[in-house]
């Protein structure tokens, strides 16, 4: 008892003292005289093109970046007092991901966000994808939800979500090193002949770049929901799936949940549990343990 007592206390500390968790800075007032600056990151540039164009009428994924980023910052500076951007390129030059980063935390930014294109092999996949470090960095995480919320509600877009670096398996490292609240944002798929004509379009531009706006201006508001925090039990990862009927988990009573995270190396990562509060995470987890699984550990999934 006094174990889990020493746990939630700390919990609560991290929380008051770990800067992603810091509610004051959430409902930022409107007429606030502090200026914010934002470093907006169109990807690529220069001899990275990022995605290559489908055809000669087309653009390069690192144009698209650069024309959605430039309207985004005009947006932002015509809109919202008080504001400063700066961006890693404003024109056709190759920029690396450490020079990026270190402009960013140089000129001790409030906000990150860099602009990106998406693809995939299968062509029918299409949608906007926001990527964030952690679901523990809860202004990053605010920041994307609104993105994807203007994305779906306002652009009519399909929203595919947020990600983690949990989620994808992977850092992005943007985002790992940036010391400031950081978005990724995927605008489409490129592969995909709807959208990669959609994103070479003046329209589609303005719209993308006009959804991402109106996120930041309501989140500046404080002017948003916030999802629900989940959180899991990992038990166990492996290189070959196993079953989740097998007898290596016959001791658990919690259904088990296996996650596949594919990039480059498939990995299978297995799950018990579903809890919106971290008090009864706790308590599957200390079940798990005695379970014979002692290296589980609670996850945020959301």
């Amino acid at each position: 008892m006094r174990k889990n007592a020493l746990t939630i206390i700390l919990l609560v500390c991290w929380l008051v003292s770990y800067p992603g968790h810091s509610w004051a800075h959430f409902a930022a007032d409107p007429d606030r005289k502090k200026v914010v600056k934002v470093v907006i990151d169109p990807g690529h540039g220069g001899q990275d093109p990022g995605k290559v164009r489908g055809s000669d009428n087309l653009l390069h994924e690192k144009d698209i970046n650069l024309a959605i980023a430039l309207k985004l910052g005009h947006y932002l500076e015509k809109n919202i007092k008080n504001i400063k951007i700066y961006y890693t390129r404003k024109s056709d030059i190759y920029r690396s991901l450490e020079k990026r980063v270190d402009m960013a935390n140089k000129v001790n930014a409030d906000y990150f966000i860099s602009i990106h294109c998406n693809s995939n092999p299968n062509r029918g996949i299409y949608g906007t994808k926001t990527h964030i470090h952690s679901h523990r960095l809860e202004r990053s995480k605010v920041l994307a939800q609104q993105i994807e919320h203007e994305f779906a509600s306002r652009g009519g877009r399909k929203s595919r979500g947020i990600m983690s670096a949990y989620d994808r398996g992977y850092n992005l490292y943007v985002l790992q090193h940036a010391k400031m609240p950081g978005v990724l944002v995927e605008t489409g798929f490129l592969t995909n002949p709807n959208e990669e004509k959609y994103l070479n379009s003046k329209q589609g531009q303005v719209y993308t770049a006009s959804a991402i706006y109106r996120a930041f201006k309501e989140y500046l508001k404080g002017k948003y929901t916030l999802d629900a925090s989940e959180f899991k039990i990992q038990i166990m990862a492996t290189a070959k799936p196993v079953s989740t009927q097998s007898n290596v988990f016959q001791s658990l009573k919690h259904k088990v949940e296996r996650v596949m995270v594919t990039e480059k190396v498939c990995r299978y990562k297995y799950m018990v549990g579903k809890c919106t509060e971290y008090s009864d995470a706790i308590k599957i987890l200390n079940e798990v343990k005695k379970a014979g699984f002692k290296d589980a550990f609670i996850v945020k999934t959301r």
